[in-house]
């Protein structure tokens, strides 16, 4: 064997092996296995998962994913997200006592499992991307879920922790922030188990901002109607005084006794006046005694 042949001999299988590799790494990038992120999240706080599942055989691709969620400690809020290609499905079940909620109250009636369906003429190649919600993330240090898989010709791979089931790892949970709603206890039950009570307020602490608002509303009101009664007082003085003064009849300038009879104006072509004369004695008397 001459060292020429033993080079060639390397480098062919050098250049089919980087042939292959370059041909496979599709293949090989999509059967990692199954993967989410992130992989870490707090207690008592909400996460937004990201499962990544790859097609591993060629030419059959996968139509069904169901992940299901973990039954003890059970999560009040879990809600799929949209994805291009896949509808989303949600499968609950009864619980004996209610569960805390992050957003609303306490309920009985939480998610089983997530499933997604594979769209009609979906064309997505690759490995499917699932995103859904959670909250809130209970007083643990794992949550373990399970993944199955079902392509189109109806074989079902299984992914876990169990026996017989393909390897997924668990969410690690880290102690949360207390600022964060359930970080005092998460559990079972429609309130944390730690959380402090609310403070009460008592009765002879004084007025609240409510009385205080009523009682200047009325003081204000009572204020108002005081000052109108007022000046609806003084206008009505004023007029009776005015009609007072119109109803006395005008004085003689000088005397202040009423004045006499008006002469009235001449009449035009006359050149005489009309008198209003007074009645004198003599016209007085019948008309019988006059001289």
């Amino acid at each position: 064997m001459t060292r020429g042949g033993s080079r060639r001999r390397r480098g062919g299988a050098v250049a089919a092996l980087s042939t292959a590799m370059v041909l496979l790494w599709p293949a090989a990038a999509w059967a990692d296995g199954v993967t989410f992120t992130p992989t870490e999240a707090q207690q008592g706080n909400s996460v937004k998962m990201e499962f990544t599942v790859p097609d591993e055989r060629p030419g059959v691709r996968t139509e069904r994913i169901e992940i299901r969620m973990p039954a003890d400690p059970p999560i009040a809020e879990v809600y799929p997200l949209s994805v291009s290609g896949w509808a989303p499905a949600i499968t609950t079940r009864q619980l004996d006592v209610p569960v805390a909620g992050m957003h609303g109250p306490a309920t009985d009636v939480v998610t089983a499992a997530l499933t997604w369906s594979r769209a009609p003429g979906s064309a997505d190649e690759g490995p499917a991307r699932l995103v859904f919600s959670m909250a809130p993330l209970p007083q643990t240090d794992q949550l373990p879920f399970e993944l199955t898989q079902t392509y189109a010709d109806g074989l079902q791979v299984h992914w876990g922790s169990g026996p017989g089931q393909r390897p997924l790892p668990p969410l690690t949970l880290t102690p949360g922030d207390p600022a964060y709603p359930g970080a005092h206890g998460g559990g079972h039950g429609g309130a944390p188990a730690d959380a402090p009570p609310a403070p009460a307020t008592a009765a002879g602490d004084g007025p609240n901002a409510n009385s205080l608002l009523a009682a200047g509303l009325v003081a204000g009101l009572g204020g108002g109607a005081v000052v109108g009664w007022l000046i609806s007082r003084r206008r009505r003085n004023a007029e009776e005084v005015d009609r007072s003064v119109l109803d006395e009849e005008p004085a003689t300038p000088g005397t202040g006794e009423p004045a006499g009879p008006v002469t009235e104006p001449e009449q035009p072509g006359t050149g005489a006046r009309q008198r209003v004369a007074e009645p004198t004695a003599e016209q007085e008397q019948p008309a019988g005694a006059a001289r």
